[in-house]
């Protein structure tokens, strides 16, 4: 419970930001506040889904995730003892786009850059992607921009880190714009409106991922994150000193758990049991779907998993290559806990062809800028999506 005097001054300070991670198996909502480059984690809470609601990071069942939704709202207020309203989402699913487009500006006069000039550029930017993508999207699909980024700026026609506060007659950017259906955007908005909250920010997965597992200062290397969660892996890319690609592939935690339904006779869940408990047990006791009660080792399992993790392993090293001009990155940060089964990183670094050190699940080695108020909290790769949004 936070300290009434604290939470007085927040509440003054109109700080407190709500940040929600609708993933594929469950939901998990963090609210914090920012202080110089230090995030404060005031408190968290998760739920996951009861059926399966979601499929590739796509809702099916848009009524039961906004119950889902409501049970870590709630649980949220009643830790905090605030009413929350408003909320940040990312969003992610088997379908997206990419654009990468240049836009120039010229002034009408020579004038000091400053932040609206920026964002107006930036706007300027998204417009011209959304018209290329719009004129070469051959599908019924609607498409909506869930997210971009600025590769470079250029300021009189050179490249320039930062445009604010130079004085410029042309201004100029590189810019990456990412694209889903709106279908996938619009369930994610119904579902929070059925919570009784109003989405206030949208991000895209792999961006809020990378907030926090690859600082600026790494970002001049070529660094690959993938972020495997229940049904989607999203990739991001650094490089140059910026996020230079993005990409998803349909595939990820989830096909693990089938795999393992499927070699144990088990429903969905069981298998999940399954799958998790072996990262801490050596041997896993179940019910099969005749009720009889079995038991696996974690060697078995292992080899259930084989085939599959060898499919999703390649699949990302295909997708890494393929945004990252058909070469491997340098390295690969691995967040989310589908990337936390054991083999996951040695079998991607064979697929990239770099050394196995080279690939390492990313967790507590990356919060070091991020303070928990709740105590005996588990700074694992689990945590680093729902803190980035």
């Amino acid at each position: 419970m936070i300290e009434g005097d604290e939470m007085s001054e927040l509440k003054e300070q109109g700080n407190l930001v709500f940040g929600l991670d609708i993933g594929t198996r469950s939901i998990v909502g963090t609210v914090g506040y920012r202080e110089g480059d230090i995030f404060t984690v005031v408190a968290q809470a998760s739920k996951e889904h009861e059926t399966r609601a979601m499929l590739d990071g796509q809702i099916h069942d848009i009524g039961q995730v906004g119950n889902t939704i409501g049970v870590v709202k709630r649980a949220l207020e009643k830790k905090l003892e605030l009413k929350l309203t408003d909320v940040c989402i990312a969003a992610a699913g088997r379908v997206l786009e990419t654009v990468e487009v240049h836009i120039d500006w010229e002034l009408e006069k020579e004038k000091e850059i400053n932040a609206e000039d920026v964002a107006h550029l930036t706007s300027m930017g998204i417009e011209k992607a959304y018209a290329q993508f719009t004129e070469k999207n051959t599908s019924d699909l609607h498409f909506y921009c869930v997210g971009n980024s600025v590769v470079r700026y250029f300021l009189n026609g050179y490249p320039i880190g930062n445009l604010e506060n130079h004085k410029a007659r042309s201004v100029g950017a590189d810019i990456i714009a990412t694209f889903l259906p709106d279908e996938v955007v619009d369930g994610l908005y119904k579902a929070v409106e059925l919570a009784g909250l109003r989405v206030v920010n949208m991000t895209l997965e792999p961006i809020a991922a990378i907030s926090v597992a690859i600082p600026e200062m790494y970002r001049m290397l070529n660094i690959g994150l993938v972020d495997v969660g229940a049904g989607t892996s999203d990739i991001c890319i650094t490089r140059d000193g910026c996020i230079v690609a993005y990409g998803m592939i349909p595939c990820a935690g989830d096909s693990l758990t089938e795999a393992v339904a499927r070699a144990c006779l088990v429903d969905f869940n069981t298998a999940e049991q399954i799958k998790r408990g072996i990262e801490d047990k050596d041997c896993v006791e179940y019910k099969d779907i005749m009720g009889l009660p079995q038991k696996i080792e974690k060697k078995k399992v292992l080899e259930i998993l084989d085939a599959q993790l060898e499919e999703m392993t390649a699949q990302v090293a295909d997708k890494f290559k393929e945004l990252n001009g058909g070469k491997a990155v340098s390295a690969v940060f691995v967040v989310g806990g589908g990337g936390r089964i054991e083999g996951y990183t040695s079998k991607l670094s064979e697929h990239l062809g770099i050394l196995s050190e080279r690939v390492a699940v990313r967790g507590e080695e990356v919060m070091s800028k991020i303070r928990f108020k709740e105590e005996d909290v588990k700074k694992d790769s689990l945590l680093v999506t729902p803190i980035g949004i």
